[in-house]
């Protein structure tokens, strides 16, 4: 009976230290599963495996023991690096009543996965191409960087911007000033644009109060000119007077060779000729370009601008018309 009781105590002793040996085994596999790390192949494949499950339609009972089997977070190690997904979102999911959205987020993840494992397309050069073919057209041979006088006015444009800011910005603290100010501008305003209006009416009226000039006697020799020139002058009309005077010195001119016959010329195509002369044709002496000149601008101010002439203007044409070589009685 002894020895009975003492085989039996070392058969019991035997299964309670292998049983011991077993329960630690397991607890440490199932540590090592929840701290293992996968590789995206290997992912993938525990994702295809919880879908299998999830296909079945599992009781509750396998739900509890999947969702007991599932780690904190799924570690994957990529060749760029580590990476954690929680399993929180799908152990809330695994439930009877919400088996088909567990599946669905499972199945999603291992979309995720496939994308990411597959390789990239190759890159296609073709719209590369075809923008730089674009960007070659002469259309666009003018786009390029600011130059150096336009970024200087971009920043006098900004100040300008910041000193009308302070300004206003400072009026605004002031409503009355802002208001005086205000109004004076377009008082301002309102004057410009009347002046501008009155002016151009003003011209107007006048150029349309010109005489129309009578075609020029081509048949009047210079001192004709200058006697109905200083008859002009007697009666007053220094307009007229300076007129004459100004045709005394064209005809003068003719007759020396300076000027050719043709009294369809404007003022500045005779004094073109005498200071620029065409291709082929002699010079102008010197002497005749500033008289010439001082002629035609007193012309065009009294006789087609219309600003009144005085005996001063008379005496000075008179003056040019002895340089241009006319003798005076």
């Amino acid at each position: 009976m002894r020895m009975r009781r003492i085989s039996l105590t070392v058969v019991l002793l035997l299964a309670l230290t292998g049983s011991a040996r077993l329960h630690a085994q397991s607890n440490t596999n199932t540590v090592n599963s929840k701290n293992s790390a996968f590789d995206p192949a290997g992912f993938k494949e525990e994702l295809k495996g919880i879908s299998a499950v999830l296909e079945k339609n599992p009781s509750e009972r396998q739900l509890s023991a999947l969702r007991d089997a599932l780690p904190g977070n799924w570690t994957i190690a990529a060749s760029e690096g580590q990476y954690s997904i929680s399993t929180a979102p799908l152990r809330k999911l695994l439930t009877p009543s919400k088996q088909d959205q567990a599946l669905a987020w499972v199945e999603h993840l291992q979309q995720e996965v496939s994308a990411y494992s597959s390789p990239a397309p190759p890159a296609d050069s073709a719209p590369r191409e075809q923008l730089d073919k674009i960007l070659a057209r002469p259309e666009f041979g003018a786009a390029r960087p600011p130059t150096q006088l336009e970024l200087l006015r971009q920043r006098i444009v900004a100040w300008l911007q910041r000193l009308l800011m302070k300004i206003f910005g400072g009026i605004a603290r002031y409503p009355l000033g802002a208001e005086i100010l205000f109004w004076g501008l377009v008082v301002l305003a309102v004057a410009i644009v009347a002046a501008l209006v009155f002016r151009f009416f003003s011209n107007r009226d006048r150029v349309a109060a010109l005489p129309s000039e009578a075609p020029i006697n081509s048949g009047r020799t210079w001192q004709e000119w200058i006697r109905a020139a200083r008859e002009a002058a007697k009666r007053g009309d220094y307009r007229e007077a300076v007129h004459s005077a100004y045709w005394a010195g064209i005809t003068r001119l003719e007759d020396a060779g300076a000027l050719p016959k043709d009294r369809t010329k404007t003022p500045r195509e005779y004094l073109r000729l005498v200071t620029e002369p065409a291709p082929g044709q002699l010079a102008s002496p010197v002497a005749h370009c500033k008289p010439l000149t001082d002629l035609t601008r007193l012309l065009e101010r009294v006789w087609y601008a219309n600003r009144g002439a005085r005996p001063e203007d008379f005496t000075d044409s008179l003056h040019q018309l002895k340089a241009l070589g006319c003798t005076l009685e």
